[in-house]
């Protein structure tokens, strides 16, 4: 499925289930994240894929986003830093999809 396709959808759509609205006293960053899945995936601008990655919140959806941007502007300054949005990507754990058997990193010496 091209996770592309979705982009009038939002997280909380396309994710489910649902979140419960953040506690009282839930963080900043706790209420962002809330926030960011009640939005279009394409309003999210690069500092709310940031933040989604680095919580690795929905990630199916929110990376082809990320790397969508990154193919054009590698060292796109999202919120932080210049390449701070790549140095998210790219800590993402990898986990072997049904495509291969091993981890990419395992094949390296």
């Amino acid at each position: 499925m091209d996770r592309l396709l979705h982009l009038g959808r939002t997280l909380d759509e396309l994710d489910p289930p649902r979140w419960a609205p953040p506690v009282s006293d839930a963080t900043r960053l706790v209420r962002k994240v809330h926030e960011l899945r009640r939005i279009p995936l394409g309003e999210l601008g690069p500092a709310d894929l940031r933040t989604l990655i680095s919580q690795q919140v929905a990630l199916s959806y929110v990376l082809p986003l990320a790397v969508r941007l990154l193919l054009e502007e590698p060292l796109l300054d999202a919120y932080f830093y210049e390449g701070d949005l790549l140095l998210a990507t790219a800590s993402v754990p990898v986990r072997p999809g049904p495509c291969c058997r091993t981890s990419p990193r395992s094949s390296l010496p």
